[in-house]
């Protein structure tokens, strides 16, 4: 069994490895958008484009093809919180059902890129939680 160093902040480091950060640590994290390692390097080096690996501790972000699949559930869920409470109101104000369509359609498009980063650095967040060996070493999968 690995011995383990209690830090300042919470986390746990295993010996020779990376801290174990709390759930309220990776929340805020991913809001800050940041590293699942780490948790201070920037994911994103621009819209819609990843940094292949983390500017301060090296992880490399992509992972094995189809890592990233439950991300798309999470977007969704993004999206539809998001515009529920909009179309929501409308239907309830008596809108007509193609106006409700229209602006739903038009949140959503504003929403996608927002949902998009987010729901990636989540999902890698989730899973350092749950799985902290996934990101220990360099190495995707």
């Amino acid at each position: 069994m690995e011995e383990h160093a209690n830090r300042p902040g919470g986390a746990e480091r295993p010996a020779g490895g990376y801290p174990n950060f709390g759930a309220a640590r990776r929340v805020a994290a991913a809001l800050a958008m940041r590293c699942p390692r780490c948790c201070r390097g920037a994911v994103w080096a621009g819209p819609f484009r990843m940094h292949e690996r983390c500017p301060v501790c090296g992880l490399q972000f992509e992972r094995e093809p189809g890592y990233f699949t439950g991300a798309m559930y999470a977007s969704y869920f993004i999206g539809l919180f998001v515009t529920l409470p909009v179309w929501l109101w409308m239907l309830l104000a008596g809108a007509p059902f193609g106006a409700i369509l229209g602006a739903a359609f038009g949140l959503v498009a504003l929403v996608t890129p927002a949902a998009f980063h987010y729901s990636r650095v989540a999902w890698m967040q989730i899973d350092a939680y749950f799985n902290p060996g996934t990101f220990a070493e360099d190495v995707p999968g």
